[in-house]
């Protein structure tokens, strides 16, 4: 099993969960050596210890996770069992819960750990934030991007999509921070009156600008990396707040009930 890939993310973290140590498990479709993680590293905050591991599902094209259910939450349930301090794990990437969408309950029937996915945790941070009208930028293309927007719209939340960056999905790793800008810009001024502008697939990657962008736009920006780490450690009763993490870490809002 090709789960033998790990990162831990260094932490100056307390003693216990009391005091505010917080362990939690990030499991990737894909391997660790993409720049978005390091950049990745300032947001998680003191207290909190992060590990990631790579499933190796991703083979070429997003749609070679097809089919992968099984795999995928056989190795996920490996992986936690292999890291019994983690207190909770997200399972990355919205085309794997697209694609495999009974992945995650299947874990989660395996494991004692709160276990979260990508989309689920933005739209946990969306609804924190009391929004329920969003801008999705994503690098996909718009068969995902409608997926994407089911989702959402099953947790009451409307998307509206941005253009698409890239024709392939990975050469959206190639944008600079004035090519986000910009067409988050562009995917402002058609969405219309939206609350919020939500990241999905960390290769698009809004966080080197996150505080621009929120200035500038006006509504928060909800990243799926950053979600999915707020809600990891809400669902195990932590809170921290990350200055200038953009408004979802720096203000740490409660789960919404």
């Amino acid at each position: 099993m090709a789960c033998s890939e790990e990162v831990a993310f260094p932490s100056r973290r307390e003693d216990d969960v009391a005091t505010g140590k917080v362990n939690v498990g990030f499991l990737s479709p894909i391997s660790l050596d993409a720049p978005h993680f390091d950049r990745f590293e300032r947001f998680v905050p003191d207290g909190v210890s992060l590990g990631l591991r790579a499933l190796d599902l991703v083979e070429g094209a997003l749609t070679s996770l097809q089919g992968k259910e099984d795999v995928a939450a056989e190795r996920a349930i490996q992986v936690i069992r292999d890291n019994p301090d983690w207190q909770s794990a997200a399972i990355l990437g919205a085309p794997v819960q697209v694609y495999n969408p009974g992945m995650a309950q299947k874990v989660r029937a395996q494991v004692s750990i709160p276990i979260t996915t990508a989309l689920e945790a933005s739209a946990a941070a969306l609804k924190a934030l009391g929004a329920s009208r969003i801008l999705l930028m994503t690098p996909f293309d718009e068969t995902l991007n409608a997926q994407c927007r089911d989702f959402l719209a099953g947790y009451g939340i409307q998307a509206a999509s941005g253009p698409q960056p890239a024709a392939y999905y990975r050469d959206a790793e190639k944008l600079g921070s004035d090519d986000i800008y910009r067409l988050t810009a562009e995917g402002m001024a058609s969405a219309g009156d939206v609350q919020a502008v939500y990241f999905q697939g960390a290769i698009f990657d809004p966080l080197p600008i996150i505080g621009k962008l929120e200035a500038d736009m006006k509504v928060p920006i909800v990243a799926s990396n950053p979600a999915m780490l707020w809600h990891l450690v809400a669902l195990v009763g932590g809170r921290f707040s990350v200055p200038n993490g953009g408004k979802l870490l720096e203000e740490w809002p409660s789960l919404a009930t």
